[in-house]
């Protein structure tokens, strides 16, 4: 059991990892294309070098050692190699490559384009040059191998000399018939002979030669690094934005803050103008929301539904109207309330009159019948109640008693009642009305993308704050565009024509 949860939230994380992704991919995208066109830049403005080595095979004995059969050797082969290392980059050795070469260069500055290292477990020197020449660079390198080699051969001469004049010292300060001065004598004969063959024991074991592509990274694999850090900074940045956004942006999320089940998810063109049969598949969500509440309706009385949301944007008002198209679309009587006295807008949706509606009904200047407008003509059974005149104080007058009454009044009429109300947060309306005890239940609009996780959870704790509980949450926003086939429009289009497009039989009031 405890495997199969740990692989649920495996494929937990992934799937919203995935999420992550699909939804900001284009910063992914633009951080890539970013970084590999930098990469490419500096690639085209940084100065091309180009590498040749010389190798140089070097003796740690010498010809004067050999002669009198001596070894002078320290005996560490490593520390033999760090001394011809040393020989080979001295300054002695880059100023003879510069007379060679004739170079206007110094010697520091050729010892510079130079690196020497010794090879592991050999007797190898590898002597390579970079410059921003391929043909100079091999000469270069080229040149410090020979240079080497007449430096210690010039050594070697130098150490025959100062052995022949120890010896002839020596010689000369023993007796003729001394048997001494016999063996040293031989000895300073071999010396001569040595002096004709005299090398330093290096030979170059392989010539540099002329490079044919510049050192270091080409240019796709230059690009293949760019694409490769701007994918990691990418993720990096994407992962940041996301953990510092507080906006719920899954269904998931939604009812686990709330901790309601989602009855519906519109998409977010449905939000859009529509017309003629394309309007009509557009109300499959609301089909949808309408069945789940059917369902709801089971258990628990659902005459008088409250249609609010945590903040303003989400959508309550649409879904509320949509909602009440949907039933009415079943042939039931429906009426449709706008409670909202701070931000109507059903007047302007339906055409109506802006100052005749809930207003003028509870302060007694108009009867709820005569307040009543049923604005499509192919749609009898759908009442709208718009706001009215904006009163001076909303949360006062919608917790007076006569709300009630007229809830009751249109449940009894009309049997099923939509409430728009304000949002939860920023004004206190909403929560007078889910005091109401008219009122049966109460729908959650919430808004994918816009909605904080702050926002949820505030209007989550006035929920529990009161008696009346929430059906379940309708979630706007989804910009999935995947839909069903069935969504195309069948046989119900042709009874519902959208408010939009009935101007003319808008205004007309029809008694109940």
């Amino acid at each position: 059991m405890a495997e199969t949860e740990s692989g649920r939230d495996e494929r937990d994380t992934l799937a919203t990892a995935l999420r992550v992704l699909r939804r900001r991919w284009l910063i992914v995208v633009g951080v890539v294309i970013v970084c590999m066109a930098a990469a490419g830049a500096r690639y085209a403005s940084t100065t091309k070098s180009y590498e040749a080595t010389a190798n140089v095979a070097f003796d740690v004995s010498s010809l004067p050692d050999a002669a009198l059969q001596v070894s002078r050797g320290s005996g560490d082969p490593e520390r033999d190699a760090a001394t011809n290392v040393l020989v080979a980059s001295s300054s002695q050795v880059a100023e003879l490559v510069r007379r060679e070469l004739r170079s206007p260069a110094d010697p520091q500055t050729l010892l510079s384009a130079i690196d020497v290292e010794a090879a592991p477990n050999a007797n190898v020197l590898d002597i390579t040059a970079s410059t921003s020449d391929a043909v100079y660079s091999a000469k270069l390198a080229n040149s410090f191998a020979d240079q080497y080699i007449e430096f210690e051969t010039a050594s070697q001469l130098s150490a025959i000399d100062a052995a022949e004049r120890d010896l002839q010292t020596q010689i000369d300060a023993l007796p003729v018939n001394s048997p001494d001065r016999a063996t040293l004598e031989q000895s300073l004969q071999r010396l001569n002979g040595l002096r004709a063959v005299a090398t330093s024991g290096s030979q170059v074991i392989g010539r540099a030669s002329p490079p044919g592509s510049p050192s270091g990274s080409s240019l796709p694999r230059t690009l293949v690094l760019g694409a490769i850090l701007g994918l990691a900074l990418a993720l990096a940045i994407v992962f940041l934005l996301e953990s510092l956004d507080r906006r719920v942006t899954s269904i998931e999320e939604l009812e686990r803050e709330y901790r309601l089940p989602a009855l519906a998810a519109v998409p977010q063109d449905s939000f859009k103008p529509h017309r003629g049969a394309v309007r009509d598949a557009q109300l499959e969500p609301y089909r949808i929301l309408r069945s789940a509440l059917d369902f709801a309706a089971v258990t628990r009385e659902l005459d008088t539904l409250l249609v609010t949301s945590a903040i303003s944007a989400e959508g309550k008002t649409t879904v509320a109207v949509e909602l009440a198209h949907a039933i009415a679309l079943t042939g039931r009587n429906v009426a449709l309330v706008e409670f909202d006295l701070r931000r109507p807008t059903l007047a302007k949706r339906f055409g109506l009159d802006p100052r005749e509606g809930v207003t003028s009904v509870l302060t007694g200047q108009e009867d709820l019948q005569d307040a009543l407008v049923r604005p499509l003509h192919d749609l009898p059974n759908l009442a709208v109640l718009p706001a009215g005149q904006l009163p001076p104080n909303p949360s006062e007058l919608l917790g007076a008693p006569n709300v009630a009454e007229l809830l009751e009044e249109l449940a009894h009429s009309e049997g099923t009642v939509i409430v728009d109300a304000p949002p939860l947060n920023p004004v206190a309306d909403a929560q007078v009305l889910l005091n109401n005890p008219a009122i049966d239940g109460t729908i959650i609009v919430a808004r994918a993308g816009h909605t904080t996780r702050d926002d949820v959870r505030r209007a989550a704790g006035t929920l529990a704050r009161h008696v009346l509980q929430p059906v379940g949450i309708v979630v706007t926003g989804i910009r999935d565009g995947g839909r069903s086939a069935y969504a195309a429009a069948g046989p119900g289009q042709a009874v519902f024509e959208p408010a939009r497009e009935k101007r003319a039989s808008r205004g007309r009031r029809t008694r109940p």
